[in-house]
């Protein structure tokens, strides 16, 4: 009985040394996971003034703008009223 006994604690003990991941893999999967961190943070770019979120959503959506709010750290709503007279508001980010 013993002699089973000794030849299944081997068994697991070389499975466990067979299969277990090196650490490398562990820094491997930790580089990974940090590029994939920042893949979901926004990319810095130039801080928008309401001036310039203004023209832009003048030029995409077209009309005469009524009001610019801050809607975030560099985001605006604009609103516009439009030649059918439907005031639209949109979402400028920078």
């Amino acid at each position: 009985m013993k002699h089973y006994l000794r030849h299944a604690g081997l068994a697991v003990v070389l499975a466990v040394a067979l299969f277990a991941p090196s650490p490398a893999t562990y820094a491997d999967y930790g580089r990974w996971l940090h590029a994939a961190q920042n893949d979901r943070q926004p990319k810095p770019s130039a801080q928008l003034t309401a001036k310039e979120a203004a023209a832009r959503a003048r030029a995409q959506y077209g009309g005469k703008v009524l009001k610019v709010m801050r809607a975030g750290d560099n985001a605006f709503k604009v609103r516009l009223l439009q030649d059918s007279g439907r005031v639209l508001t949109v979402t400028i980010r920078g």
